[in-house]
């Protein structure tokens, strides 16, 4: 994503680099550690994948590369069923499992939006000897919507249909200290 000229120098956006730059500096002098992205749709955690994986040399797990791999699709809502879910799960969890062992980084990009969802990915880590940090990109449920409506007027990104984003939204539980925590407003 090109930042348009006049927002480069935006005092926002010189914060939201300088917390990204500590983010990067920590993987770069980390090894075996699963860090695992958390946010709302549409919170930037792509773009934020694409600023780390430019600056690092992570393993890089996208739930949404491998079911567009399985021939699933945001656009059409064409989602998997229950079974179908659980193996594109099962997926992502044994490739991280897999580059772990091989001591590398992993940057696991999903919502994970339920502590439940960041304690199975915990404990995955933790299974192969390897540490765990969330990257929580925390921004205020009206950028969700603005960016939600923009892509869906533009069509030129993935439009999540609008009750899952919905339903996201209100079982959103938000990370805590306790869940070694990296924090990122964007």
């Amino acid at each position: 994503m090109k930042v348009p000229r006049e927002f480069e120098s935006h005092p926002f956006r010189q914060v939201l680099m300088k917390l990204l730059k500590e983010v990067i500096e920590d993987i770069n002098n980390s090894k075996k550690t699963l860090y695992i992205l958390c946010g709302l749709p549409y919170s930037g955690k792509t773009y934020m994948s694409k600023e780390i994986l430019a600056k690092t040399s992570c393993i890089y797990i996208s739930i949404d590369q491998i079911l567009q791999k399985l021939g699933f699709d945001w656009n059409s809502n064409k989602l998997p069923n229950k079974d179908e879910w659980k193996l594109v799960f099962d997926i992502s969890y044994q490739k991280s499992q897999e580059a772990l062992k091989n001591d590398l980084n992993v940057l696991y990009d999903s919502t994970n939006h339920t502590k439940i969802s960041r304690d199975v990915l915990q404990k995955i880590a933790t299974d192969v000897g390897a540490d765990t940090k969330i990257i929580y990109i925390d921004v205020p449920v009206e950028t969700v919507w603005g960016r939600w409506e923009e892509n869906n007027s533009k069509k030129d990104r993935s439009v999540i249909d609008k009750k899952l984003v919905e339903m996201t939204v209100k079982s959103f539980e938000i990370p805590t200290d306790d869940e070694n925590l990296f924090i990122v407003k964007n």
